[in-house]
């Protein structure tokens, strides 16, 4: 049997390699066990112990990282580095700013960053690859907010495009928290007056198959709702790649606004059926904190059958996917399933890979149990190191989605 996974797009980009896990803070008492947490890259652990003991300033800042407290991070992190620059806890720390600089449109910091990882390992494929990237969107200021209040915005429901202006022109965007710079298309950047160059950055995508050779452009301004944003990124990608091809053929509509722009909302908040609200308060409540940052992946934990698993969260896909970790963590589960094949799709193109289908799997995700009916498990492919890719299907099965990024939540009603 085979199955076609759809997703609008996908562009992850992601230097270090932290997977997510669970330990309960009492038994984080040592600078050992924080090494242990954060070496087996467990790092919702990491922040429990961090938060119940006198961490060390590279495990603390690691956590501010993941909880994108910037100001934080970067104190605490410089401050590894100046006390022992070349050690590793120096080069960890470069990395781990380098992914929070990026996530956040400051393109010039994750630039030198990148450089302080080179000078000590010249030949870091991943940084290297990272390059020539952050050298073309260095040419131009750092984005930066110009104003921020709380918006509302009308849209159809039937497409859930987000209305604003890129220099001065008219367009309408998904919004995607699975991609970690905004996209267009070629056309849709002419349209819009944009000038790109090539990049030889190689970028992660949902297909595995990545994008090669694609083309960044900078808009000077980017005003959506109440939000003034100057210099935001977009990777420029041709008309022919996913996902543009499913699109319809009209102008003002082939793109997605990425992290960046999201995390610049500070809270956003959308009803399957009704409109996008963004810029409202934060609700703080460290019972209800259930997301993390990875790179440029924000991660949930949700619970399956009592057990605490973590998925990417990617509002650019329609359908939820689960990873070889779901199936190792819950093989009672997996032996009531039947072997398939299943397409997966993102701007690289398509992969098609051996899954398991299972009739369902009820989550409970962000105070909410959804549930996957059917579910797909793949078992040699993997979107990303988690247990799954969180994707529409679940989320809108809630009336109201609430994603705090200043909170670190996501919560479903």
């Amino acid at each position: 049997m085979e199955h076609r996974n759809t997703r609008r797009a996908i562009a992850l980009f992601s230097l270090g390699a932290l997977v997510l896990g669970c330990l309960t803070p009492t038994q984080a008492q040592t600078p050992e066990a924080l090494h242990e947490m954060y070496a087996s890259n467990r790092i919702f652990a990491l922040r429990d112990a961090v938060q119940h003991t006198s961490a060390p300033l590279f495990y603390r800042g690691a956590v501010e990282v993941s909880q994108n407290k910037i100001k934080e991070a970067q104190k605490d992190l410089h401050a590894v580095i100046r006390a022992e620059p070349h050690s590793k806890d120096a080069y960890e720390a470069h990395d781990l700013l380098t992914n929070l600089d990026f996530r956040n449109g400051l393109y010039r910091e994750a630039l030198a960053e990148a450089q302080a990882q080179l000078a000590e390992k010249p030949n870091a494929s991943d940084v290297k690859n990272a390059l020539p990237l952050f050298n073309a969107l260095s040419r131009s200021p750092d984005m930066t907010v110009v104003k921020r209040r709380r918006s509302t915005l009308h849209v159809n429901q039937n497409d859930y495009l987000l209305p604003f202006k890129l220099n001065g022109r008219d367009a309408t965007f998904s919004f995607d928290t699975g991609a970690a710079i905004s996209i267009m298309s070629e056309r849709e950047a002419k349209h819009l007056g944009l000038t790109s160059e090539t990049v030889a950055t190689k970028l992660d995508d949902a297909s595995g198959n990545g994008v090669s050779g694609f083309r960044v452009a900078i808009a000077k301004d980017l005003i959506i709702g109440g939000l003034h944003l100057q210099n935001v990124a977009f990777a420029v990608i041709p008309d022919t790649n996913e996902p543009f091809v499913e699109m319809p053929d009209s102008e003002g509509n082939r793109g997605l606004l990425g992290l960046p722009v999201l995390l610049a909302m500070h809270t956003i908040r959308w009803q399957p059926k009704g409109d996008f609200e963004f810029g409202f308060p934060a609700q703080p409540d460290p019972t209800r904190s259930n997301m993390l940052f990875y790179g440029s992946s924000a991660i949930i934990q949700v619970s399956v059958q009592n057990k605490t698993l973590n998925l990417s969260l990617d509002t650019g896909a329609i359908d939820t996917d689960l990873n070889p970790t779901f199936a190792k963590e819950l093989p009672g589960l997996m032996a009531s399933g039947q072997k398939e094949s299943r397409k997966t799709t993102g701007v690289g193109g398509v992969s098609n890979s051996d899954s398991i289908l299972l009739s369902s799997v009820t989550l409970q995700i962000g105070g909410l149990d959804v549930v996957l009916q059917p579910a797909h498990v793949f078992v040699t492919h993997s979107l990303g190191r988690w247990a799954g890719n969180l994707g529409n299907d679940l989320l809108h099965q809630a009336q109201t989605i609430t994603l705090d990024f200043q909170a670190m939540s996501l919560r479903l009603e």
